[in-house]
């Protein structure tokens, strides 16, 4: 005898996804140096030289003599006219201690002494240009005072740029999920 059966036929229920992936933008805008160069300060200082002239010669050459000069300058003349009158009676000495020569060296002296007395002024030789001006100048060093500066930065930082969508994700069914179930054998034999 065949007993009845029960039988099942189940189909899973499927599920389809509709994905939208997510997207993401991100821009970093480029910073901004702002780099500025100082001008380095340069100071230079020249201190003022200093220029000597010495005209004392010059004066002394066109008879401008002071007072200490020219004493100084009689007293040189009258010890070289006191060494000439040396030399010259020194001269004369030996002119007359030569008297065995012939000769008459007292009339010849007598003669050359005879003339009238010339009084000798002393006069400045030269002229005040050119002769006894004395010149020197002396240059000072320059002060150079140098300041470095150097280089300025302001930097701009900028943000990045970030934009983003956000995925999404939708189910949606595909394949319903069923479940049928039979009866086999329903009939009996009763033939039994």
């Amino acid at each position: 005898m065949r007993l009845p059966q029960i039988t099942m036929t189940q189909t899973y229920a499927k599920l389809g996804l509709d994905i939208q992936k997510p997207r993401q933008e991100i821009e970093q805008p480029q910073a901004e140096m702002n780099m500025r160069q100082e001008a380095a300060i340069l100071d230079i200082h020249q201190q003022q030289g200093q220029l000597f002239i010495d005209t004392s010669e010059a004066q002394a050459n066109i008879d401008l003599r002071g007072p200490l000069r020219r004493t100084a300058d009689h007293a040189e003349f009258g010890n070289r006219r006191a060494f000439e009158a040396v030399e010259q009676i020194s001269y004369e000495g030996d002119r007359l201690a030569a008297i065995e020569n012939k000769g008459n060296p007292i009339a010849d002296i007598a003669y050359e002494e005879s003339g009238i007395y010339e009084a000798e002024e002393i006069i400045a030789a030269g002229s005040i240009i050119g002769d006894g001006i004395e010149m020197s100048f002396e240059a000072k060093k320059p002060i150079i005072d140098v300041q470095v500066r150097g280089v300025r930065m302001e930097p701009e930082i900028k943000a990045p740029v970030h934009n983003y969508a956000r995925g999404k994700v939708e189910g949606y069914l595909l394949q319903k999920n069923s479940l049928r179930i039979d009866v086999v054998g329903t009939h009996v034999d009763t033939g039994m």
